[in-house]
């Protein structure tokens, strides 16, 4: 969901990895993109089709939200794309 997410938008992703409690998520996009209108795209929709898709499991799991508030968002900046690509793989084996 997160990909078609992406493909929709036109923002291209160079690395993801999901996580039981987390997302990894390096992601570029038009700069007429803010990275808050980017994860309340990606948290609205996913959270929306997953309730679609599993109504059943609405009040035993997630209750109000199906995301936790608030993301974390660093731009790239000294380090190379090289660097967070093996930082996202490096957690992708080791869960």
């Amino acid at each position: 969901m997160i990909k078609y997410c992406c493909q929709v938008n036109d923002w291209e992703i160079y690395e993801l990895e999901v996580s039981e409690d987390h997302v990894h998520l390096y992601v570029s996009m038009q700069p007429k993109w803010s990275p808050s209108e980017v994860m309340n795209t990606i948290k609205g929709g996913t959270s929306k089709k997953i309730r679609e898709m599993y109504p059943e499991l609405d009040e035993v799991y997630w209750g109000s939200t199906f995301w936790c508030d608030g993301f974390l968002v660093k731009s790239v900046g000294k380090i190379t794309d090289k660097v967070i690509s093996e930082y996202i793989r490096k957690h992708r084996n080791n869960h």
